[in-house]
């Protein structure tokens, strides 16, 4: 089976990719999809990222029927309608688009995600046991989450009907568990919000799907993608090696998210790498303030990098924000992303890194986009969640890079990656 699968930020795309190319799957995620030429041809899974999660429902929802009509034309199989495990963005609107390319009977969504400690327990989607509407993520910025309860809130996003598969169902005998997916095939093709909390939940839906022949569109997080890896047969390929960096690593960090900014602090407080902070207020000015802010940062990564340490790029902000309180004004996405791009390019051009580490989607695609790269070949796991692969094509290809999304992680996993590529580094004293 050749697969597609459609994620709307890239730090999503790689995180579920990944999981097909662990299990022996050629997995490449193409920064511009749009003629996919000879990727397409050399891929067992194709990747595309339609940066659709901050949109409106309408621009998302063409661009993932544009998504699946090019996956269908590159000849895949099956696609998987990768999602945010806390359900952020235009999910159910994209969803319809994708199945209006590919027509299935029945198809099952999970955003259930256990390492992260995101479930599904009578259709309410749970953060650490909490409603997702009543965490930080009811309150994101961009695309806050307001309903916790899946079926009524895809309800309110697709016209087919949404049904629910819960967990004693799930966890019951396989005959009567058929039973109930073949009267929901018999009806109007729809959508299944399945309940699921652990990982063998997960192992359990990814069966029903391979039993009952449900291929043809599922939709998940990296979870259900682990789960579904576990039961397709892919070509077994060489073993992918972890490389062990001589050069130092540059971390590119543009999430507001409070896990991403509590990991840069970790990695700065054990000296393990050398952090610094562009001025918000001059990366959103216009003119020779963003110039002059730009020159400076570029200057002192390179410096960093060239004496062999560690180097966070990021921006200057607080690192536990009050309640309520928004980081980053939304506006400012776009100038953030633009700016580290821009200084990623410059430094790694001035002093080639050993590794790059990219946090947050509209970072990772403004770092490999200004490098020229065409794809990124997806090889293993640092951590569950947190992918790494190579860059393909540009001035840097080959060269080793990893993608988190901002609420990914512990504390300490910004560490982790560095010892996981630079097992011997020296602390910074």
């Amino acid at each position: 089976m050749r697969l597609g699968i459609i994620a709307d930020d890239l730090t999503g795309a790689n995180d579920t990719g990944v999981q097909f190319a662990k299990r022996g799957a050629r997995t490449l995620v193409p920064l511009d999809w749009h003629n996919l030429g000879s990727l397409a041809r050399s891929a067992d899974v194709l990747v595309l990222n339609t940066n659709s999660r901050p949109v409106s429902p309408r621009v998302a929802a063409q661009r993932a029927r544009l998504a699946a009509e090019a996956l269908r034309r590159a000849g895949v199989d099956a696609v998987y309608k990768k999602i945010d495990s806390t359900f952020r963005g235009n999910i159910g609107h994209e969803l319809e688009a994708i199945l209006d390319v590919f027509p299935a009977s029945v198809t099952i969504l999970s955003p259930t995600f256990p390492p992260a400690g995101r479930a599904v327990r009578d259709g309410t989607l749970l953060v650490d046991g909490v409603p997702v509407h009543r965490t930080s993520v009811g309150r994101d910025p961009v695309t806050p989450v307001r309903e916790s309860h899946l079926p009524t809130l895809l309800g309110r996003q697709m016209r087919r009907p949404v049904h629910t598969l819960c967990l004693s169902s799930l966890r019951g005998p396989v005959g009567r568990l058929a039973r109930i997916v073949r009267e929901w095939q018999a009806g109007t093709p729809g959508v299944v919000v399945a309940d699921a909390v652990t990982p063998g939940d997960l192992d359990r839906l990814a069966r029903l799907i391979a039993r009952e022949d449900l291929f043809r569109v599922t939709a998940g997080s990296a979870g259900l993608a682990m789960a579904i890896g576990g039961v397709v047969t892919w070509p077994r390929r060489s073993g992918h090696r972890r490389p062990h960096l001589t050069a130092p690593v540059l971390l590119v960090v543009g999430s507001p998210n409070p896990m991403s900014q509590a990991q840069v602090v970790r990695i700065e407080e054990e000296g393990r790498a050398a952090v610094i902070r562009a001025a918000l207020a001059k990366v959103v000015a216009d003119g020779d303030r963003y110039r002059r802010e730009l020159e400076r940062i570029v200057k002192r990564a390179s410096v960093e990098l060239e004496a062999g340490r560690d180097t966070v790029l990021t921006l200057a902000q607080p690192a536990a924000p009050s309640s309520g309180q928004r980081m980053l004004p939304p506006s400012a996405s776009k100038a953030i992303s633009e700016f580290l791009g821009q200084a990623a390019e410059r430094v790694s051009r001035e002093v080639r890194p050993g590794g790059l580490l990219l946090c947050g989607g509209d970072i990772a695609i403004a770092v490999c986009s200004a490098l020229g790269a065409r794809a990124i070949e997806l090889q293993g796991e640092v951590e569950p969640g947190v992918p790494w692969g190579h860059l393909v094509g540009g001035d840097l290809a080959g060269l080793p890079v990893v993608t988190k999304a901002g609420g990914f992680g512990k504390p300490e996993t910004f560490g982790r990656v560095l010892r996981y590529f630079r097992p011997r580094t020296r602390i910074i004293p």
